[in-house]
């Protein structure tokens, strides 16, 4: 399977948007098979583009940092699955998540404004 990150000197850049460049992986059997780095030169907060080259790269997953919210539909809409809240070296987390071992802390960037309230879900699940 194939999967993508923002990159920055090797690491998943924290900011979806302003990343320049993706890291493309492809994963066999939970090991690394390829990289590949593709630059969005030009394509930073073009929700579409970004969203449309990805896509065109065959890839299921995006795995990042931060991501503001209309990025994150504009994926989600064509069928990706998003990742956030990652971080550290490419290939370290993509193995994490080929092993199923990935931690992520989901942060929302400033973008949005602070919501805090994230972690009422409504509808007793969990009864303590």
């Amino acid at each position: 399977m194939k999967i993508a990150m923002p990159a920055r000197n090797g690491q998943v850049n924290e900011h979806f948007g302003t990343t320049q460049e993706f890291c493309i992986i492809e994963l066999e059997n939970g090991k690394v098979k390829s990289k590949q780095i593709i630059s969005n030169e030009g394509l930073q907060h073009n929700h579409g583009g970004i969203a449309n080259m990805l896509k065109n790269e065959k890839i299921e997953v995006i795995i990042c940092g931060g991501i503001g919210g209309h990025m994150m539909q504009a994926l989600e809409n064509l069928g990706l699955k998003v990742i956030n809240g990652a971080s550290g070296p490419l290939e370290s987390v993509a193995e994490a998540f080929a092993a199923g071992t990935l931690v992520t802390r989901p942060v929302s960037c400033g973008c949005g404004g602070g919501h805090h309230h994230h972690h009422h879900h409504g509808g007793g699940g969990c009864a303590h």
